[in-house]
């Protein structure tokens, strides 16, 4: 798979490379993210899932030609520090986007790099700063693989599918790992969204969040992971709905997810928005303790086009057997040119 895989790039950029260029726009942005709160568990913290204090940058590229656009590529990266860790892995790096996107005709394009698995609301919304996330997480394991994809359009649909590695920030293939994924939905630019999608694939477990040192599996042993999806977006005036349903099964246990999440952003200070999101994902259908379902009240504002201030604060109300938690965050996140 790895051979094809690097045999299918350099096809790629060898089409590529031979194309004459007639434009290059290019757009860099810089990235700061700060973050800090309260936890009764863990105390004093400076992390949230895979957010972590960090700096970094996005490198966003268009090629054209006679024909116009013809290849888009973009780099997302940030060194991080995670506050949870000790002091020797506490330091990385996390590569997000690095990809290349081809265009082979007008209603088709082929991703090739670390992108978006194709399932569920995660690749329709931008949650990569943000305090409030998808189910991605506890669902897939990750928010982003290495592999080769193909989307476009049809008469009334979008679609999108992935073949990727099955090991999310880092290329790591053991016991055979993989993940194929596929969803079919109505097109972005509605106010009214919604979609199907399919995964299938042996999927191995991290513990940390590194690209760089390369985090090393839990097990050697892939997880084999079975997934039907469906997710939704609606705009209602100044109203976001956004909801997300999961259903299959991790080897031999059948899993649920869900998510419904209420956007509101204020007519007269459209700068502020509040945000009300209940979450839960069950790892065991039929096994009491084995739910992690949290309720998060968050709200944001933009202290100009390029900055924001977030804060949120959730309850779990269970977490896989563990006690009850209340926690509080504040993010202060750069992201402009």
């Amino acid at each position: 798979m790895k051979i094809k895989f690097l045999y299918s790039l350099a096809v790629i950029l060898t089409v590529v490379l031979n194309k004459p260029v007639f434009a290059n726009d290019s757009l860099f942005y810089k990235e700061v993210n700060l973050i800090g709160g309260y936890s009764d568990r863990d105390r004093w913290v400076g992390k949230s899932l895979e957010l972590v204090n960090s700096v970094g940058f996005e490198d966003y590229r268009k090629f054209s030609n006679d024909y116009g656009d013809y290849l888009t590529t973009d780099l997302q990266m940030r060194i991080g520090y995670d506050s949870m860790e000790n002091t020797e892995d506490a330091w990385g790096i996390q590569i997000h986007n690095a990809w290349l996107l081809y265009k082979v005709d007008y209603d088709k394009k082929l991703r090739l790099g670390h992108f978006d698995p194709a399932f569920g609301l995660e690749p329709q919304v931008d949650t990569h700063g943000t305090l409030l996330q998808t189910l991605a997480m506890k669902d897939i394991g990750f928010k982003k693989d290495w592999g080769i994809g193909l989307e476009g359009s049809l008469s009334k649909f979008d679609y999108k599918t992935a073949l990727q590695f099955g090991s999310g920030m880092s290329i790591y293939r053991k016991d055979q790992s993989f993940l194929l994924t596929t969803r079919i939905g109505s097109p972005s630019t509605q106010n009214f969204q919604y979609g199907m999608s399919f995964l299938y694939g042996k999927v191995l477990e991290y513990m940390g969040i590194w690209t760089w040192p390369r985090e090393r599996p839990r097990s050697n042993d892939a997880i084999l992971k079975k997934r039907i999806g469906l997710d939704t977006q609606y705009i209602f005036g100044p109203y976001l709905f956004k909801g997300e349903l999961a259903y299959g099964a991790d080897d031999h246990n059948d899993v649920l997810g869900y998510l419904g999440e209420i956007d509101y952003t204020l007519p007269e200070y459209q700068n502020c928005k509040i945000e009300l999101q209940f979450q839960s994902w069950i790892n065991e259908l039929g096994r009491g303790s084995s739910d992690d379902s949290t309720l998060t009240l968050g709200a944001s504002y933009k202290l100009n086009q390029n900055t924001t201030l977030r804060t949120a604060f959730s309850h779990d109300f269970n977490m896989s057997g563990q006690k009850e938690e209340d926690k509080f965050l504040v993010q202060l996140y750069f992201y402009g040119l």
